[in-house]
């Protein structure tokens, strides 16, 4: 059996896609970057088209509700962080396609014109391929800040094991988004990204998200919009209130596009969510949510859809 005919071969089955970054990346002024080349994507969605049930967010519902998943294998198309790549490429093809997908912006991103730490840190990785030096440059920092030095450091809590990324680059993403005390890990990220992009934040997250127009434009094209937060944080890390104040205004964000938000969904930032999570996401009648861990939708796991699992679209490429 071939690579394609195992995926496919999924009796009862459903597989939720995630995507990030998809451009034109090769050519692009940001070569280096991570991400899903747009030809590379055109790929996949023909074989989509071809061999699967392509699901709507109200197909996806339905399926929850009724408890009936089809008999031919089916995908369901996930977008995370609101990037301009999702309006520029994503969008005009699906739409050519005449197929939705489901699009999860974080909220300030948006509003505030910021560039999220994360992204900052993949910006800083796709630049500076150097990662021994970016590590000296954190190193130095921590000095300067009369903190230990890396190498008095336990970072033990940091797991090196990673699908995709070798172990200098989860080192620098695991200092940069957990390890290090929050305010700190600010500073050295923002250090970097001003000397190692040199460019303007205000017009880097213009360049990078989409903006309220062009949101609304997808929508009214069919496109499906839910929350990943307002502020992208680790939902886990949050006390319940402070998760509720990022499920309500994540939601309000939309009603005040004008968009209907009664069958409501979430993608969880990071995938990170609690027990607190879950009780809020019943509290406020959130059809259903999605994590980062690795799997299909199957008549097992089915009823728990405040965890439905997702298959990133690196886990599919080779595929193709």
């Amino acid at each position: 059996m071939t690579k394609i005919a195992k995926f496919q071969n999924k009796n009862f089955s459903i597989s939720i896609i995630m995507y990030h970054y998809v451009r034109e990346i090769k050519n692009s002024k940001y070569s280096n970057l991570k991400g899903l080349e747009f030809k590379d994507f055109r790929k996949q969605i023909n074989y989509f088209c071809k061999n699967f049930n392509i699901l709507s967010k109200s197909d996806f519902i339905e399926i929850i509700q009724t408890k009936k998943i089809p008999k031919k294998p089916s995908i369901f198309l996930t977008f995370d962080d609101g990037y301009i790549d999702h309006y520029q490429y994503v969008f005009p093809y699906l739409h050519e396609k005449k197929i939705t997908g489901s699009f999860y912006p974080p909220v300030k991103a948006i509003e505030n014109k910021m560039v999220l730490d994360v992204n900052k840190i993949h910006f800083i990785l796709e630049k500076e391929q150097n990662r021994k030096l970016i590590l000296k440059e954190i190193d130095n920092y921590l000095l300067k800040e009369k903190l230990k030095p890396l190498s008095e450091q336990n970072l033990s809590r940091i797991n090196l094991k990673h699908r995709y990324d070798d172990r200098d680059i989860v080192l620098i993403k695991g200092l940069l988004q957990f390890f290090l005390p929050e305010k700190i890990r600010e500073k050295i990220i923002n250090f970097l990204f001003a000397k190692i992009l040199n460019k303007d934040v205000n017009e880097f997250s213009k360049e990078l998200y989409m903006n309220k127009k062009q949101i609304k434009e997808m929508y009214v094209e069919k496109m499906d919009f839910g929350s990943h937060g307002v502020y992208h944080y680790r939902w886990q890390l949050l006390k319940k209130k402070e998760q509720e104040n990022e499920i309500i205004n994540s939601r309000r964000f939309f009603e005040n596009l004008g968009f209907n938000t009664e069958n409501f969904s979430v993608c969880f930032p990071y995938g990170s969510h609690n027990a607190y999570t879950i009780s809020l996401l019943k509290k406020y009648n959130i059809k259903f949510a999605l994590t980062v861990k690795i799997g299909g939708v199957n008549k097992t796991n089915l009823k728990n859809n405040f965890t439905f699992p997702r298959y990133d679209t690196n886990d599919i490429s080779s595929l193709f």
